[in-house]
Parts: C-alpha cells; sequence; structure tokens
C-alpha cells in the first residue's frame, strides 16, 4: 500500500511471508495457522498474534495475489499449446453467488440476498474459465447485485491481450440480450449462448431446429444462428449463436453446451474444496485477496492434476478395467497445504524438484474412478451464513 511498509527490519511478518500465509489454504482458527506456519518457515520460538497479522496484510494491496494469479495464466499461455475443438479454445463466463460474514460492513460493500425473513452478505464472483485446460483465466469479485452482463463484459475486455479469433465463448441463459449479443459481434467474439426457449420467438420459424435468424439493437441488425438441442428428458434447449459455420451441426453444438458444465463443477472444486467461503477477515480488502489467492491456488492444483492424470493414463493404458480413473481433486488439494509454500521457499533446485517428484507420486496414487453421466440436483435456497466470521473450525 505504502513503499515504506515491511521496511523496518525485525519485523515478525514480511512481505513475502504475508503473501505465503494467505496462499497456504488458511481454514481452520487463524491462531492455529499462524502458529503452524512459522513452525513450517522455520521461526522456532516465534508467534504472532491474529492482531499482528491483520496489520500485516492491511499493508497488501489485493493486486498483489491478483498479479500472482495473472502470472500464472500468462506464463501458461506462452508455453502450452492450448486445448482445441474444432479448432477453437473453449471458454466457459458464469457467475456463481458465494457466502461472506454476514456484517453490516459488507452487506454495505457486496450486498445482500433476501428471502424467509433473512437478509444474509453475499458476494458474486465471475470468471473466465479455459475449459479444455481446467484453468481460470481472469476473474472479478463485486456485489452480489451487479449485472452478470455486465461483470462479463469487463472480463473480457480484461482478456483481450490473451485473446485470439480462435476463441469460442459459451455463456449460460443468465446473459442472453440484444445488447450482449452486439457487444460480442463488435468485439469480434465468437459465442455460443444458451438461451430460454420462448425468447426471440418473432425471429425464429417454428418447425426449424437449426436456422439464421436476424436480430435488431437499435439500428444495427444482427445475422445469428438459432439451434435447438433435444435433450434426455424430452425438452429442448435453444442456442444463439455467431457460428454460421455448416459444419458445426447439431450435435456439435450438443457437446459444446455439455462442456459449458465443467465451469459449475469448478465452482464446486473452488466452494467445496478450497473452501473459498471460508474467509479469514470482513473487509472488502480481505475479501479480495482471498479470493485471488484461490483462483491461483485453484490453478496450481489443476497443473499438478493434469500431470498427475498423465500418470495415470499411462498406467491404465491396455488394462482391462472396469473404470478409467483420474486424480482425486480432495485428496490433491489437501497435499498442497504446506507443501506447496515448502517447495516456493527451498532455495534448493535439486531438493525442490524431489519435494515436487514426491508430490506427484502421492497425488497420483490416490485415484477416483471416471463415471460419465452423473447426474446432482443442484440448490439454489437461500441457506444460513454456514461459514460466518469467527465460525472457523480448529482442525
Amino acid at each position: 500500500m505504502k513503499s515504506t511498509y515491511f521496511t523496518r527490519k525485525g519485523g515478525k511478518l514480511t512481505f513475502p511471508e504475508t503473501i505465503l500465509f494467505v496462499l497456504n489454504l488458511v481454514t481452520r482458527s487463524l491462531q492455529i495457522e499462524l502458529n503452524d506456519f512459522f513452525e513450517l518457515i522455520k521461526k522456532e520460538g516465534e508467534i504472532i498474534s491474529k492482531q499482528g497479522f491483520s496489520q500485516a496484510r492491511k499493508k497488501i494491496k489485493p493486486e498483489a495475489f491478483k498479479t500472482l494469479f495473472d502470472t500464472i495464466t500468462t506464463w501458461f499461455y506462452q508455453t502450452n499449446n492450448s486445448f482445441k475443438y474444432k479448432g477453437f479454445r473453449l471458454y466457459a463466463i458464469d457467475a456463481s453467488i458465494i457466502e461472506i460474514a454476514n456484517s453490516q460492513r459488507l452487506r454495505d460493500t457486496f450486498g445482500a440476498s433476501k428471502g424467509n425473513g433473512k437478509e444474509l452478505a453475499r458476494a458474486m464472483v465471475s470468471t473466465i474459465y479455459d475449459i479444455g485446460n481446467d484453468l481460470f483465466v481472469k476473474g472479478i469479485i463485486t456485489k452480489c447485485t451487479d449485472s452478470e452482463r455486465t461483470v462479463a463484459i469487463e472480463l473480457i475486455d480484461s482478456f483481450l491481450e490473451l485473446r485470439s479469433n480462435h476463441d469460442l465463448f459459451l455463456f449460460d441463459r443468465g446473459y442472453p440480450s440484444q445488447y450482449f449479443f452486439h457487444y460480442l459481434l463488435k468485439n469480434k467474439v465468437n459465442f455460443v449462448v444458451r438461451t430460454p426457449v420462448n425468447f426471440y420467438r418473432a425471429a425464429i420459424k417454428e418447425g426449424i431446429p437449426d436456422q439464421v435468424i436476424e436480430l435488431k439493437y437499435k439500428s444495427n441488425v444482427m445475422r445469428l444462428r438459432a439451434v435447438r438441442i433435444p435433450l434426455g428428458s424430452g425438452e429442448d434447449e435453444l442456442l444463439i449463436t455467431n457460428i454460421l459455420d455448416e459444419s458445426f451441426d447439431i450435435p456439435a453444438f450438443k457437446e459444446l453446451y455439455f462442456k459449458r458444465w465443467s465451469i459449475e463443477t469448478k465452482y464446486d472444486v473452488l466452494k467445496n474444496k478450497i473452501q473459498i467461503e471460508r474467509f479469514s477477515g470482513e473487509t472488502k480488502q480481505t475479501i479480495e485477496q482471498e479470493f485471488y489467492a484461490a483462483l491461483f491456488l485453484s490453478n496450481m492444483a489443476s497443473l499438478l492434476k493434469h500431470e498427475s492424470d498423465v500418470i495415470i493414463a499411462e498406467d491404465q493404458k491396455d488394462k482391462d478395467l472396469k473404470h478409467k480413473y483420474k486424480t482425486n481433486t480432495n485428496i490433491l488439494i489437501g497435499a498442497l497445504k504446506d507443501k506447496l509454500i515448502c517447495l516456493i521457499i527451498e532455495p534448493s533446485q535439486r531438493r525442490r524438484k524431489k519435494m515436487y517428484k514426491d508430490l506427484l507420486n502421492e497425488v497420483q496414487r490416490n485415484r477416483v474412478p471416471i463415471r460419465p453421466g452423473r447426474k446432482f440436483k443442484r440448490s439454489r435456497g437461500l441457506n444460513a451464513n454456514k461459514h460466518g466470521f469467527g465460525q472457523r473450525p480448529a482442525i
């Protein structure tokens, strides 16, 4: 926050140590985590209070954690060939409402959800998710009442330096509007948007499952494509897209429609495995710091999982198995606790490589079967603030 911060000699928490502590999956009692962290970084006999840590973190901008997150993304795209579907890199953009401490300060900052006589502090997270590589590439945390489309536009604008003409963005049915379609077309964004089946009836002819339509926004005529996707339930889904290439047929769009679901499972990882909602403070600065730290950790876990899955796939080759297996994400994220920090602070390259190899071996041994076609009922009710400030577990 100021160039003079963290310059005093003898401080118990340096700038890098404060960053590392926030990155270390802080989910238990804050004082227990601090005590364990000091032991981990070999500062025997030293302790710092929760108040001391809170004072240290106030000196750090949330942008520090956003920079770490952005650096991993930029490095990945500079050094790796991206997965492509019919020549396109696939991205999903979606938003999710998360719980934060139910304080008046945070209700004023991020807004609140209301229902059943309750008013509970909530925030909205919105991300660009690389489907093929299982990575978050951009993210924003904002008011729960903000427009999903407005935040999506902000995300796409921030992605310009990494975007190409061969990117295809998938959206859920909270996004369709003539204004949003016009923005996407103006900025040469390839898109597929899931749309309520009763939208744009005046422009769509009955009984034709795949057709080119025209929609108007102000004085602009937009030439788009409407595709009806039959589902196993007997219902249809309507997709609106600017992909007019006929090599994209209905089965291809149906496959794309289901690929978008992976961002939902990624949000499940953030909420239930990384436990993003267990914030350790109740200020806007704290929430933003830990949000970007969680995205950084999620991407580090994805990179490790990719390497582990390659090992597992090679091990399964030519074996007659009832199920194929993949890395257990829960075990993987648990294994990153402390070990990621140890890898970062280890000065010896040789020891660091050995530590990483041991971590990779541990992770790939813990496997779960892949069961295609599993479905889970989604709960959309307004629940109590189960992760309220001060209610953090001690284990």
